[in-house]
């Protein structure tokens, strides 16, 4: 299991756009100006959207909660045919094919 860095990036500016608009409205509700209110979203976004991007990179290495199928970290030959292998370890009991 792996996750890239254009996942972790989508990840991060969906989670802002939610947490900015929140950022926005609390500010706006104090200050009572919109310019000063999307100002300090607009600094809120930035400086969260990079602090998360490493924080989520982070946790992409810690295993922990992770649950890994046993053959994961198998890799096959070029040319070998993965519907031959499943039904293999289907034969074998290893796994239960869906039908």
């Amino acid at each position: 299991m792996k996750e890239t860095n254009i996942r972790s990036i989508t990840k991060a500016i969906s989670w802002r756009v939610i947490a900015t608009s929140i950022t926005i409205s609390i500010a706006y509700l104090f200050t009572g100006e919109v310019t000063i209110a999307l100002e300090i979203g607009a600094l809120d976004m930035v400086f969260k959207l990079i602090s998360y991007f490493f924080h989520e990179r982070i946790w992409v290495r810690v295993r922990m909660g992770k649950i890994f199928h046993p053959l994961a970290h198998v890799v096959l030959k070029p040319g070998i045919d993965t519907d031959d292998v499943m039904n293999k370890l289907n034969e074998l009991g290893f796994i239960d094919e869906k039908k």
